[in-house]
């Protein structure tokens, strides 16, 4: 045989003298039995923890290289095999070992086995393991020189005497030939994986490449009593390649070795989805007794919800159990947004002092938060948790080293999230609706497995109806349970359902519609017919119209001067004076004005299309004619200020004078400008004004401005104890006021800031179901920057309005805030596309493309890119960019930009003035409009806002303002503000901006 140990010198260098050298070990070596000196094949061999290892072929060959200077003295190079006594080498040993051969014998193991009786005992059979959900996570192996790594996973055993008689996985990938694996399974006590409990190998060929993969156990008698933890381990590759994935799970605990002697990586958060066919004794077995706790921690949930929930029943269930446990410490933890004043209290002799006091004064203020749960630097014995399992902020996290028994003592629980949180972490769900004290104890005393079910809470009888308008359909009308935050809105078809009861009172509001409001009985269909508050007024305007315009004097295409009634053929002129004041883009003039045109698209980028009897196969786009002069694209030189008139006319009109490019009908523009070639200027700023003087003077931002005059109490108080106990006797009034815990919460910042945001996060409490109320908190969340929590309230509402937008943009918007930019590009690509059934994302594709080019601009290097076009690959950096998002569809404001020269533009979201606009909008599901600004015109900006209209008492209008400075550049900066919007009923200063 050759020499077995081989040294290869890989490189020499010389730096200031010293002498530097790397070897590459190689151990080529065979593993033979001592007694028969046959190979023993697949042998595990790797240094301990050291993350090298391999396993030896079937002929016993050991080949395995590594890097000298990466083994200490102490390292340790491991052997082990089922059935062999286990070898363990020094580095120094194991040169001794192969100085004579390349062999190393291992000395087989005696077994001392029990004697098996074989009986016609009854047994159960039953399926156990973890749950496999397609699109899930995934376990996997991608290297074939890996050979020894594991992929396992905890089974939990419940009986004694438990047989194991299949194992079964679903192979997700498969690109090798086939694939040998070695099933080990190994003891779990406290949770990590212990001594093989086999006593032979088991080998299993995995050929299939995707579906169940089934590896029977019958044979091997394999009967344990605890729970064990199941590995699947790769001994051999047939094939080049290796791409092997199997199907994870989103419960459990889930334990990988990477090559063989490696140490466990375990993860906490992800199973395996191992399904175990067993069987187990029929007979009634003892009840398997958990250790005594003497470390518990107890948490209480003290949100808002909870403070209606009566606590006698666990009160009196933990009074029970202190008395059996006898003597313990007991750290009371309370917790709603965040973790609360923790109380540690020493139980003797079944007796405390304080501890039920403490329960019996709990105060409830703010939401559940439970991932700030389980974060002790000591791990106690148990944890017990009382909650209702309302979670707003992050749902339950398992535990698995201690066991969790959560308590419930309300009816309306949600008993689903709490039972598979306690399964998780091997305590128990204790429903103190369903059980009694005793039961509980035993529960908790014992360990029992949970096979309650509890079903979820069945959709209630909605009532359901339709709101119209002169027999048409309302969409975006708002349906509110008077007095509550309990509103949803009309589709598409004016059709709504909403939970509600007899007694309650509907109100039904929409622009420009007279609200109404019915109180219901034991009618289920509603029909309501809103009327327009703007009938009379509508009635006066069109007389008029219809009086004077046929003999109003226009410009003819050829600039002929005459009246409308003699111009023979359809022509639609706008006049000076009927064009809008507010108008930023020409594509704000011609929108909704013209019959037959057509504009998609927002600003300088929208696009226009004249209906023509030209075949729909080509698509065909107008001619623009400027004071005479034809222009094949838009006019965006122009100003909306610049234009003194607009006339459209049909293809078959224009194509005549214009020739061809006119057959898909023409734009013409008459402008005020003297000099021709004052048309090509280009405009300075998106946002410049029209040569409106701005004269007035505007008042800063004030937060408290138009305060509700019942917060004078608590602005009044002396002290920090006396504001607190004027807050909770003021909530007692307001739980469901928006505005009275966004005032209290920015005025206790200066007392407590850790109390402000615990009252802040009481709007998730009590609009956890209304994406209105959310985005207030999620405004004045990502304006504290806590993004985190904001990211949550962001998936919560796209849940409830997935037909939305808005609700989109928003969760890709927070995704890249937290560096999540993987998944907030599949939202924007999505949205670029627009393919979306739910939702119609046309109104929001301006606005994601500039977050598109931004994430492409300074993230490009972690996205997959090659699907979207290669314009938006350019780096467009803009020095200010303004994003404005309101909570509330049918809002209505006014935006104002002055100028450095005191001329000013504005922005209207008004119905009466914007209706087509506004529509769309509602329609949509679309909450925030962009505005960009460049360096033509230096020196500050004011940007002013005015609030109109009426809104609700409970919920009303919220504004958040971003400011990017540098946008899609490397110095970027951001700033966030959040506005209540309903108090600026007079013009105010919201921002100066210097350019």
């Amino acid at each position: 045989m050759k020499l077995k140990l081989v040294l290869s010198l890989i490189s020499m260098f010389f730096i200031n003298g010293f002498l530097f050298s790397q070897y590459e070990i190689t151990i080529d070596a065979y593993v033979l039995d001592s007694n028969t000196k046959q190979p023993i094949p697949y042998v595990n061999v790797g240094f301990v923890n050291e993350g090298i290892g391999t396993v030896s072929d079937q002929n016993g060959r050991i080949f395995l290289q590594y890097d000298e200077e990466k083994i200490g003295a102490k390292s340790i190079l491991q052997l082990s095999s089922l059935g062999y006594k286990t070898i363990q080498l020094s580095s120094q040993e194991l040169f001794k070992v192969f100085e004579k051969n390349n062999t190393i014998s291992m000395e087989p193991s005696v077994y001392a086995l029990e004697a098996a009786t074989v009986t016609a005992e009854k047994r159960n059979k039953k399926i156990i393991g973890n749950t496999y959900k397609p699109n899930g996570p995934m376990g996997y192996w991608k290297d074939a020189k890996a050979l020894g790594a594991e992929i396992g996973t905890r089974i939990r055993i419940s009986h004694k005497n438990t047989k194991l008689h299949q194992l079964k996985f679903h192979v997700l990938e498969n690109s090798s030939d086939s694939l040998l694996v070695r099933l080990n399974v190994y003891g779990s006590k406290r949770k990590i994986p212990r001594k093989n409990i086999l006593t032979s190998n088991i080998y299993h060929t995995i050929s299939r490449k995707q579906g169940i993969e089934t590896i029977d156990l019958s044979d091997y008698n394999i009967l344990v009593d605890d729970d064990i933890m199941v590995s699947l381990e790769l001994v051999k590759v047939f094939g080049k390649e290796i791409e092997f994935s199997i199907a994870a799970s989103e419960e459990g605990r889930s334990y990988l070795r990477y090559v063989s002697q490696d140490e466990w990586d375990i993860n906490r958060d992800t199973g395996i989805a191992f399904n175990m066919d067993i069987s187990y004794p029929v007979e009634k077995t003892k009840l398997r007794k958990r250790e005594m706790p003497s470390n518990i921690v107890l948490y209480w949930d003290t949100s808002f919800s909870a403070e209606k929930n009566d606590p006698t029943a666990t009160i009196q269930l933990l009074q029970d159990y202190i008395k059996k446990i006898k003597n313990a410490t007991i750290t009371l933890v309370p917790f709603s947004d965040d973790i609360h004043d923790p109380q540690k209290f020493t139980i003797q002799k079944g007796k405390t002092n304080g501890l039920f006091t403490s329960l019996e004064g709990m105060i409830y203020n703010g939401a559940s938060n439970f991932e700030s749960l389980f974060k002790e630097e000591t791990t106690p014995d148990q944890y017990i948790v009382v909650s209702d399992g309302h979670a707003t902020f992050g749902k339950p996290n398992p535990i698995y080293d201690v066991p969790v028994f959560y308590i419930n003592h309300t009816p309306n629980a949600n008993d689903n999230l709490l039972q598979e949180a306690a399964i998780q972490s091997e305590g128990y769900y204790i429903n103190l609706t369903k059980v009694s004290s005793d039961q509980a104890i035993a529960c908790l005393l014992n360990q029992i497995e949970d096979n309650s079910i509890y079903q979820m809470d069945l959709t209630p009888e909605y009532v359901k109806g339709l709101v119209t308008s002169e027999g048409k359909p309302v969409q975006g009308c708002k349906v509110t349970v008077k007095g509550t935050l309990n509103q949803t809105f009309t589709d598409a078809n004016g059709s709504f359902s909403i939970n509600a009861y007899n007694d309650d009172v509907l109100a039904f509001d929409f622009f420009e519609m007279i609200p109404q409001e019915i109180t219901l009985d034991n009618t289920k269909d509603i029909r309501i017919d809103l009327e327009s508050n703007l009938t009379i007024l509508d009635e006066v305007v069109v007389d008029t119209e219809v009086e004077n315009y046929s003999e109003r004097e226009v410009v003819d295409p050829y600039g002929n001067k005459t009246n409308k009634k003699r111009l023979g053929y359809a022509q639609y002129t706008l006049e000076e004076d009927e064009i809008f004041t507010n108008a930023i883009f020409l594509s704000d003039i011609i929108r909704g004005r013209f019959p037959g045109v057509q504009v998609t698209g927002e600003g300088d980028k929208a696009r226009y299309r004249m209906r023509t009897s030209t075949s729909i196969q080509f698509e065909t786009f107008p001619l623009f004619i400027v004071d005479g002069l034809p222009y094949t694209d838009p006019p965006t030189f122009l100003f909306p200020s610049q234009i003194k008139s607009i006339s459209t006319m049909s293809g078959i009109q224009a194509a005549p004078r214009y020739g061809l490019l006119a057959s898909g009908g023409a734009i013409i523009i008459t402008t005020k400008l003297k000099a021709p070639d004052a048309r090509e200027e280009k405009p300075v700023d998106n946002l410049l004004v029209k040569g409106n003087e701005y004269t007035t003077t505007s008042f800063l931002l004030d937060v408290n401005h138009n305060r509700p005059a019942y917060l004078d109490e608590l602005w009044n108080s002396q002290n920090y104890t006396e504001a607190k106990k004027v807050y909770y006797n003021l909530r007692k009034e307001r739980a469901l006021s928006i505005p009275f815990y966004s005032y209290s919460a920015a005025y206790f910042t200066k007392w407590d800031p850790s109390f402000s945001d615990q009252i802040l996060s009481s709007i998730a409490e009590i609009g956890f179901d209304n994406p209105q109320a959310l985005l207030v908190l999620a405004f004045k969340l990502e304006a504290k920057e806590n993004y985190d929590q904001a990211e949550l309230l962001y998936k919560r509402i796209l849940e409830l309005a997935p037909n939305a937008a808005q609700s989109h943009l928003d969760l890709a918007r927070i995704y890249v805030t937290n560096k999540k930019y993987k998944e907030a590009f599949e939202i924007y690509k999505k949205i670029l596309k627009n393919e979306e059934s739910e939702a119609d994302f046309t109104e929001i594709r301006t606005q994601a493309i500039s977050e598109i080019r931004r994430l492409l601009s300074l993230h490009r290097s972690e996205l997959s890119y090659n699907d979207v076009p290669t314009e938006l690959l350019s780096v467009k950096g803009v020095p200010v960019r303004l994003v404005f998002e309101w909570n509330d569809p049918q809002s209505e404001f006014e935006l104002q930009f002055v100028s450095p020269k005191k001329k000013f533009s504005k922005w209207k979201h008004i119905f009466r003035e914007n209706k087509e606009e506004l529509t769309a909008r509602v329609h949509t599901g679309v909450l925030s409009k962009e505005f960009i600004m460049d360096n033509s015109m230096p020196g500050e900006w004011l940007i002013n806002i005015q609030s109109f209209g009426d809104t609700s008492d409970l919920n009303p209008v919220f504004l958040k303002y971003t400011v990017y400075t540098n946008y899609g550049l490397e110095n970027e900066t951001k700033k966030v503000q959040c506005v209540r919007l309903y108090n600026q009923k007079d013009r105010v200063t919201l921002d100066k901006i210097v350019l």
